[in-house]
């Protein structure tokens, strides 16, 4: 098999095949894709990495077969071709009945019959979804795992592997396919006839008990340090509680506050605190939900490892790391994401982009936090599963994603590849339709002048130096209701984040004590809810310093996990060096600015801010729901020493504050919801370079620049220094030596520039 390996290449992560290294895009094929033609027109079009599903024996009879017949096409195709086995773990259905004990398990006792769907596999009909924490599984599916490899190490294709795409749970994506928390009347699961007759929770497998138990041994050390965190002596770290449907009702805590947020109810139990899980109580369901996330991360590392043994050549991913588009608690893998990255054995992982306004004149945001894998030299590919017109209505690619020409499907895949090279993350095409998403010679042209400008990138200096970073918490994940965590995170990063004309990189929030870490002008935290001590006291030391501005959305710092009293709003004020006070009832958080203030330069006056204001294009009529954003409990600053940037309209109280000390910021927002306009203004106090002020979705790193109009208008581009900004499609340069230039678009139209 080939020699392959992340290195860094002119500052950045690259893949490196036998000594020379491969660009960005890749190509991942519906299955058993046997239409040579199209194969060869991608290789033509300069794809030299592909990635062919298949699965072991162990799945079904045959399998290894399909994928050298998978293999000779695409080779008698593209003989320079490179494979990335996008390899599945799913075992077989005779195991797991022969195995009950490793499927995922109700207060019921029973498992629900469930179909596990995959790309390559149509018959995944289980008796239950088998637990992707087992360790039963994981060692039974590493024997064919290795089997498989050591076959195919033994046949002609063996010279053109790079790889091993790891593919478990339902859609390959490590997500289990039915919930873990199921509601009387409720979804149970994909192909599943009817609704549920009770409530239905998990997992009381013992496969589920014993990782749940490796999980607190490994974050507590002993039985007395579990009972102390978790505030109960009689908690069995052998035998560990798994939380009641009363234990995990701050969940939904928005969505009933939100809808009589005036009525006088409070949002307060003895579960939640408004929105925040009760830690002080009920530490116990946090790390119930970690356990879930985590254990399926420890068996991604568990084959990772097993492949590395077997050939440490070989690349190994697999998707992971979801801040989005799934359901944070009940079916999304995104909690052990760090320790993927930090453990030696997993190179890449990646996403699809959400799911939510993909159509021309809207923006596809990433899942993870990227610029976390630059830092350790890992990569992170992003599945560009752009939809074209020649889909019709599959999928909803027409109705949903509004791809009703050829011109549509051009100005969206080149957003999609400007946003890749601008943000440098490595990525795919794939194509789900069986006729070819991409079968066409315009999009084939397209495709060959991307990879000429991605050769180009990957040939000069892809150091970043942008102006603003956001930082993201794992493990404040499960302390959160879902649509706090979906608001603050993905809508806010696809719908405002991408518009305010700052381009940013994006963390977790436990790289910023890395020396390593680059410098920014702006540091925004986004649901960093719960830090500890040794947390908040790097972010002090990285933020309080001269030139810098850092940006506390709503309740970060609100939760101390080491402390006798968890939620304290002092821990807010400790963090922001601001005196903080809580209310404890729930407010809406719609705030005005002061025409007076700093925000006036990019925010208008009479516009009520705090609420998402738009209508917001769901990508597959998936998962959009009630986006009223409550805020529970209220967080105000009080200090006399900051600046009242904005009011919230109902309580007159600070809704935006402004702290200037010894040449540093520091600003913070009672309301949860931020629009572009916002960052925007905060970005510019804080001297952050704004290429653009009108809200279209700009892309940029040091040598390009992609804007993707929302509007139709003039658009002027801002540069850092002189250049003469030459249009990569349109083979022409706009200006000479400028500062900044205008032209006209229309919306959904892509530009994309060298500078």
């Amino acid at each position: 098999m080939l020699r392959s390996r992340i290195i860094n290449y002119n500052g950045s992560p690259a893949v490196e095949v036998d000594g020379r290294v491969i660009p960005p895009m890749a190509f991942t094929a519906f299955a058993h894709t046997r239409d040579s033609e199209y194969l060869r027109s991608l290789g033509e079009s300069g794809i030299e990495v592909f990635f062919l599903i298949c699965d072991p024996e162990w799945l079904y009879n045959g399998a290894f077969n399909m994928l050298l017949e998978d293999a000779k096409v695409l080779i008698d195709a593209v003989p320079n071709a490179k494979i990335f086995l996008r390899l599945g773990v799913h075992p077989s259905v005779q195991w797991l009945n022969e195995h009950p004990s490793e499927m995922m398990r109700y207060n019921n006792g029973g498992t629900i019959p469930i179909r596990v769907i995959t790309e390559s596999y149509s018959n995944g009909y289980y008796p239950g979804m088998y637990a992707l924490y087992s360790q039963a599984w994981r060692e039974e599916a590493t024997k064919h795992v290795l089997g498989f490899l050591r076959d195919l190490s033994e046949t002609p294709y063996a010279d053109h592997v790079i790889g091993v795409f790891l593919a478990g749970g339902n859609t390959s994506e490590w997500y289990p396919s039915n919930p873990l928390t199921i509601y009387r009347g409720g979804y149970m699961g994909f192909d599943h006839e009817g609704k549920a007759p009770c409530d239905l929770y998990g997992d009381f497998s013992p496969a589920f008990r014993k990782a749940f138990s490796i999980y607190l041994y490994d974050r507590y050390g002993s039985q007395e340090a579990m009972r102390k965190a978790w505030n109960d002596p009689t908690a069995d770290i052998n035998n560990p509680h798994i939380p009641n449907m009363e234990e995990r009702s701050f969940i939904l805590a928005d969505d009933i506050m939100s809808r009589f947020p005036s009525s006088g109810a409070n949002g307060m139990s003895e579960y939640h605190k408004g929105s925040f899980l009760n830690t002080d109580k009920y530490q116990c369901v946090a790390d119930f939900y970690r356990a879930f996330h985590v254990g399926a991360a420890d068996s991604i590392i568990h084959f990772a490892k097993a492949i590395k043994e077997f050939d440490s050549e070989l690349l190994v991913g697999a998707f992971y790391g979801y801040f989005g588009c799934l359901d944070y608690f009940n079916m999304c893998m995104c909690a052990g994401a760090l320790k993927m990255l930090d453990c030696g054995y997993v190179d890449m992982t990646a996403c699809p982009n959400v799911y939510i306004e993909r159509q021309p004149g809207g923006y596809s945001a990433q899942r993870v936090m990227q610029d976390s894998f630059r830092l350790r030299n890992r990569m992170f590919f992003s599945e560009d599963d752009t939809r074209t017109f020649r889909e019709g209505n599959r999928a909803g690619a027409m109705e949903y994603m509004e791809q009703y020409t050829i011109e549509d499907s051009i100005a969206c895949m080149k957003r999609d590849f400007g946003r890749d090279i601008c943000q440098d993350i490595s990525a795919w095409w794939f194509d789900q339709y069986d006729k070819g998403r991409y079968r066409d010679p315009q999009l084939y042209a397209l495709i060959k002048k991307q990879q000429e400008i991605a050769r180009e990138f990957y040939e000069g200096d892809r150091t970043k130096h942008n102006d603003a970073a956001f930082f993201y918490d794992e493990e404040s994940v499960h302390l959160a209701a879902g649509p706090t965590l979906f608001q603050m995170i993905e809508l806010n990063r696809t719908l405002e984040i991408p518009r305010t004309g700052i381009p940013a990189d994006f963390y977790y929030h436990n790289d910023i004590a890395r020396d390593d870490l680059p410098d920014y002008k702006l540091y925004v935290f986004v649901n960093c809810f719960s830090l500890t001590g040794a947390e908040r006291d790097a972010i002090k030391k990285k933020v309080r310093q001269a030139g810098r501005t850092a940006l506390f959305i709503y309740g970060q710092g609100f939760i101390d996990p080491d402390a006798d009293v968890k939620l304290n709003a002092a821990n807010i004020s400790d963090l922001t060096g601001l005196s903080i006070r809580r209310i404890d009832k729930p407010s809406l958080g719609k705030f005005k600015i002061d025409p007076n203030g700093a925000l006036m330069t990019d925010c208008d006056p009479g516009t009520v801010y705090g609420q998402l204001d738009r209508q917001v294009k769901d990508g597959c009529a998936m998962y959009l729901g009630n986006q009223t954003t409550v805020v529970c409990p209220l967080f105000v600053c009080d200090d006399p020493e900051a600046e009242t940037l904005a009011t919230l309209c109902a309580e007159k109280l600070p809704a935006v504050s402004l702290k200037r000390s010894q040449g540093y910021n520091t600003v913070f927002t009672a309301s949860k919801w931020l629009s572009a306009d916002l960052y925007r203004a905060i970005g510019r106090i804080a001297g952050c370079h704004i290429y653009e002020d009108d809200g279209d979705f700009v892309f940029a790193n040091e040598r390009y620049i992609t804007i993707h109009a929302r509007i139709t208008g003039r658009k002027t581009i801002r540069l850092k220094r002189p250049a003469s900004p030459y249009e990569v499609y349109e083979e022409r340069t706009y200006a000479e030596n400028v500062n900044e230039f205008t032209f006209d678009m229309i919306r959904g139209e892509t530009k994309m520039f060298r500078i």
